[in-house]
């Protein structure tokens, strides 16, 4: 990267998709740097291109990608078309670099991660993380989520979901001693043979923890289960309450889903729920404060870490130490209705989902872009 002109404080994307060495490598050499990385979201259609994180948070000064890795076919080349637009200069991994020794004075305060919010109902704004921030909330997620030396972690899920970057890869990376990666994507419906991979080789290994994205994927790849896991699987998963089906899929797989609850603007997470064969659930449940790492008063969220406080824009219940859904800023209802009500065509909304929500940002652009 320094070969290629990066200095620190540029702005750089990672473009490798699997969780492999050189995709960890890779933000490891960054953070080194004093890179800033910018996390991506998945391009939707072509007219969304210029709605998506990396153009309206961008661009890039260098993307970093492997070029023995295939993504052509990823998002029907989509991907590899945001990158041509909005990347910057390409890094292959693969090339060998310089050698020279080089010192870069990098401060725990310096910024090391952007993302963005939602853009629910507005448009989304930047969100720095700093190193600090970073390796505290990742420090905090180790008990939290029980990764210890002897946990065995599979990788599904990349730095582009943030909330796999920071409540398990990091975590476990300080944690563990047994890692591997295998890909469990937003939809692998009617896709039998990676999620039989999948099930396999969490099997074989002894997996104690594994990401999965959403509700309908958790589905399609339990449905692969042949006989439960010897090794209790934990799920980690984020973006709705859970019911009784999942006391009983716990049961029967000999799974624990860990549940939790946050925003990339407040906390990651804010609350954890944890369901196994024992739970008993409650309904709209989003779990409990697990530490005093964040405080939470009404939709004030307050961190040592910050400045100033917080405001959630959902808002939550408190009762007996829980804390339940009380009314959800989403944007189905009225205002999906009203954005979609004069659009010239039919839209397939399911390209626009983003692991548990819809991406707002991409689906108001593509609309605005075919009605010129």
């Amino acid at each position: 990267m320094r070969d290629a002109g990066a200095i620190k404080g540029d702005l750089i994307t990672i473009s490798i998709m699997e969780v492999n060495d050189s995709h960890i490598a890779s933000i490891f050499a960054c953070a080194e740097m004093g890179l800033k990385i910018i996390i991506l979201d998945s391009p939707a259609t072509l007219e969304s291109l210029p709605y998506t994180k990396l153009a309206l948070h961008g661009p890039s000064q260098f993307y970093i990608y492997d070029s023995t890795e295939d993504t052509d076919h990823i998002y029907n080349g989509l991907h590899d078309e945001m990158m041509k637009r909005y990347g910057g200069i390409p890094i292959d991994v693969n090339e060998k670099a310089s050698e020279d020794y080089f010192h870069v004075n990098v401060s725990p305060d310096d910024p090391f991660l952007m993302s963005s919010t939602s853009g629910t109902t507005k448009p989304s704004r930047p969100v720095l993380f700093s190193h600090k921030e970073v390796y505290h909330i990742s420090k905090r997620n180790i008990d939290i989520f029980g990764f210890d030396e002897d946990s065995v972690v599979c990788h599904s899920r990349n730095l582009h979901h943030a909330s796999a970057l920071l409540t398990s890869l990091l975590p476990s990376l300080m944690a563990s001693d047994n890692h591997y990666h295998t890909s469990i994507g937003h939809d692998l419906s009617g896709d039998d043979h990676i999620l039989l991979m999948g099930y396999h080789g969490i099997r074989k290994r002894n997996t104690t923890h594994v990401m999965i994205p959403n509700k309908a994927t958790l589905i399609d790849f339990l449905e692969t289960v042949i006989k439960p896991f010897n090794t209790t699987l934990n799920i980690n998963m984020s973006g709705f309450t859970l019911d009784q089906s999942f006391v009983e899929l716990a049961e029967k797989y000999n799974v624990r889903f860990q549940s939790h609850y946050g925003s990339i603007d407040t906390a990651i997470p804010l609350l954890i729920n944890f369901v196994d064969k024992d739970s008993v659930v409650k309904e709209n449940c989003l779990g409990v404060l697990p530490d005093d790492f964040y405080q939470l008063n009404g939709t004030e969220v307050m961190c040592d870490l910050w400045d100033e406080p917080r405001y959630m824009e959902d808002k939550l219940k408190h009762k007996d130490g829980e804390f339940f859904i009380k009314s959800r800023k989403e944007t189905s209802g009225r205002y999906l209705m009203e954005l979609l009500r004069d659009c010239p065509e039919e839209i397939n909304l399911d390209l626009f989902f983003q692991d548990t929500k819809l991406n707002m940002e991409q689906l108001r652009g593509h609309i605005h872009e075919i009605k010129k």
